[in-house]
């Protein structure tokens, strides 16, 4: 990561992209290593994704556009379906301006998964390309199916392993989109304050816990593109490490991250989106970036619309 107040290093908690360090473990694949491990490496990726597309349900989609000291750095596009079955989300991050003076990094994302008993993320598939250029690309599949204790994990290239994650410890954790997924559509916490939630994330070789915490509601007043302009929830974002770190790496949400949640309107809302995130503020020493949702619309499988933008 080149510089703290990317676009990248604002999102980064999302695609979950490290370097990676080798250490002296077992072979892959065997008992000893399924003992230290919670992934089964493969060799190549799955034919074809293996969880249905959601039907029916709704869909958020929304181009955030990133902003630092006044500077245009490029766009975060996020399209999020979910029905009472099966969820999707795509991602695609571009970095433009003077982000590029720093980096060149990208990424594209792609996810489905299932519900499970109350509302639970029971299956996810997870595919991220991270590119910054020809000879620096990394791509990382997982996959978890209902019931099952380990994952699949495709890497290309080859990831090396900084520490261990066991079974036991990943048990409970999901890919870092149905992460975003839990943090910011879900209602999953009923009656309670949509801040105050905790989703534990693993992305193949870290796992750690992004937590929001509640700070009350803010008006929003931005001027930008048909972004929205009401009162939303201000949620505190914090990472907490748990394992597969090395001991002086430290966490990717570096100084003081805010995810602002909007409620879904009644006519539209279920309980796979009853909440959508409209922007999310980064602030370290002086600087601060700004990440606005443009056009935010919620559509229903028969066609109705809202844009969250004209409210």
């Amino acid at each position: 990561m080149k510089n703290t107040y990317s676009i990248h290093a604002l999102l980064c908690f999302i695609t979950a992209a490290s370097p990676a360090f080798a250490e002296d473990y077992p072979d892959q694949g065997t008992r000893e290593w399924r003992e230290l491990f919670a992934v089964d490496p493969s060799p190549t990726a799955l034919p074809y994704m293996p969880v249905p597309e959601p039907s029916g349900g709704l869909t958020y989609s929304a181009r955030f556009k990133g902003e630092i000291a006044g500077f245009d750095v490029g766009r975060v596009f996020l399209d999020v379906s979910a029905s009472d079955e099966n969820y999707s989300v795509f991602y695609k991050m571009e970095q433009k301006g003077v982000a590029r003076w720093f980096s060149d990094a990208e990424a594209t994302s792609k996810a489905r998964g299932s519900f499970g008993e109350n509302g639970r993320i029971a299956e996810h598939y997870y595919f991220n390309h991270d590119y910054e250029a020809e000879d620096d690309q990394q791509y990382v599949e997982i996959f978890r199916r209902n019931g099952d204790r380990r994952m699949h994990l495709w890497t290309s290239p080859v990831y090396t392993f900084h520490q261990p994650v066991g079974e036991q410890i990943a048990l409970n954790a999901v890919d870092p989109m149905a992460g975003l997924l839990a943090l910011g559509f879900l209602d999953n916490n009923k009656g309670k304050n949509p801040c105050d939630r905790t989703v534990e994330v693993f992305d193949g070789r870290r796992l750690f816990r992004l937590v929001l915490k509640s700070e009350g509601t803010e008006k929003l007043k931005r001027r930008g593109n048909n972004v929205y302009r009401g009162t939303a929830y201000k949620c505190r974002l914090y990472q907490e490490k748990i394992a597969g770190y090395r001991e002086d790496k430290r966490g990717d949400v570096d100084g003081d991250v805010w995810v602002y949640l909007v409620d879904v309107p009644q006519a539209f809302r279920s309980d796979e989106m009853a909440y959508v995130p409209v922007m999310i503020r980064a602030k370290q020493g002086l600087f601060t970036a700004w990440l606005e949702g443009e056009n935010p619309t919620i559509t229903a499988a028969d066609g109705r619309s809202v844009n969250l933008g004209d409210m």
